[in-house]
């Protein structure tokens, strides 16, 4: 990609948000804020976010998850006919307006939609389990937004749904959905941790939270280093629950809970019946008989995992993309008189379907160097006097700010590698 075709013109100063990439985010303009709690993203945030989705579907369809779209808008009656209506609109959290036909929604979830969806090819107990999911995009009127990414009234998100003949088949689903989701994350090089936490108003009893541990997280994780055990602050209120964790971890001390800083990630629900006996999502058992089945639950917040890993990937420079989600993985840099082999090497790597942007723009050596740095590119390829000397490209490698002098072959070979 030609940066001069890329729309980027960088600020020379920086905001005063509240967390570092952020700030970073506005000064590149891949941040654009329309309005409180609307933002546009840039071409280089969209193609990072593709490649977090693209982990995302890779190991959710290594665990027999079929992918899915469904619509934003929704009818008031399913809503209704889930008892969810009046919480959700009369607490201000759903977008609602009227339409030709009727009242509707932007969904803020999906549990009403896909059990509308596919309630009537659920039949048999031989048609379950089945789980499914998509990712798209969520409105919420959120009251306190925060930098875009991670907390927004438009986001997008990814919510999977599971149906199930019995409860112990739920849970099994549950629990391979919790290790499929720590691979994800794993991947993507964020550390999570699973936390135990209060369903609210989805309709379960059972639920996690996954977390990034973050000085800008706005979410409260009780955590005991000990056992590695983390709470949801909201589970003190919940004797039962601190009675169950004791019981299944004896070493557990509530005494030795400290406080810590997250981003939240995803959320695991074990539903239960809740929407199916509401809404009629039944099936025929082995027995003939007809039941509601279980439901599971499992979301991960894709644009707040992308402002997870921009604030753990950045320092006073700019952004430090890792290479599994990176949007390229370099950029070249020419000095005027090398113009041409840096042309010459542009085509070649692109034939080699490598993701490298030429930097073309008009703007000063030193300028390009600058944004480089700050739109986080993995490796700076600059063609120099190296190169008009003894046909050597300096790479400078953004994590470790390592400098190499490589020939063209040793330098496909570090990218590719």
């Amino acid at each position: 990609m030609r940066m001069s075709k890329m729309g980027i013109k960088t600020r020379h100063h920086r905001g005063n948000d509240e967390a570092l990439s952020q700030e970073i985010l506005f000064q590149s303009t891949q941040l654009k804020r329309h309005a409180a709690g609307i933002y546009g993203l840039g071409n280089l945030l969209v193609r990072a976010r593709n490649n977090i989705m693209n982990v995302i579907r890779k190991n959710l369809e290594n665990y027999d998850c079929s992918e899915v779209s469904l619509p934003v808008i929704q009818p008031k009656s399913i809503w209704e006919a889930s008892g969810r209506w009046s919480t959700y609109a009369e607490n201000k959290q759903m977008f609602t307006f009227e339409g030709r036909n009727g009242e509707y929604c932007l969904a803020p979830t999906g549990e009403e939609i896909v059990l509308d969806f596919i309630r009537e090819n659920i039949a048999s107990y031989k048609d379950l389990p089945v789980n499914i999911f998509q990712i798209g995009n969520k409105y919420r009127d959120e009251i306190r937004v925060r930098g875009g990414l991670l907390r927004s009234k438009e986001f997008l998100m990814k919510d999977g749904y599971s149906f199930h003949a019995s409860k112990e088949d739920m849970v099994r689903e549950y629990n391979c959905m919790r290790e499929c989701y720590m691979k994800i994350f794993s991947e993507l090089g964020l550390n999570a941790i699973s936390v135990k936490a209060v369903s609210a108003d989805m309709g379960g009893k059972v639920s996690e939270e996954f977390m990034c541990p973050s000085p800008v997280g706005e979410d409260k994780v009780l955590m005991d280093e000990n056992t590695g055990i983390a709470l949801n602050t909201e589970v003190l209120d919940y004797p039962e629950m601190l009675e169950e964790i004791k019981q299944d971890n004896p070493e557990f001390d509530i005494n030795n809970l400290k406080e810590v800083s997250c981003i939240e990630l995803g959320h695991i629900f074990q539903l239960g019946k809740f929407y199916s006996e509401n809404m009629n999502g039944y099936f025929v058992n082995a027995q003939g008989k007809k039941e509601p089945y279980y439901m599971g639950c499992y979301g991960i917040g894709v644009n707040r995992t992308l402002g997870a890993i921009c604030e753990n990937n950045c320092d006073e420079e700019g952004l430090v993309w890792p290479e599994s989600v990176a949007p390229y993985q370099c950029v070249i840099i020419s000095t005027p008189e090398n113009t041409n082999d840096a042309e010459k090497l542009y085509s070649e790597m692109k034939l080699k379907n490598i993701d490298v942007v030429l930097d073309d723009r008009g703007a000063s050596f030193g300028s390009k160097i600058k944004d480089a740095k700050l739109l986080g590119f993995p490796y700076m390829i600059i063609v120099g006097k190296k190169y008009i000397q003894e046909k050597l490209f300096e790479v400078e490698v953004r994590r470790t700010s390592e400098k190499l002098f490589l020939n063209f072959e040793k330098l496909i070979s570090l990218i590719k590698n």
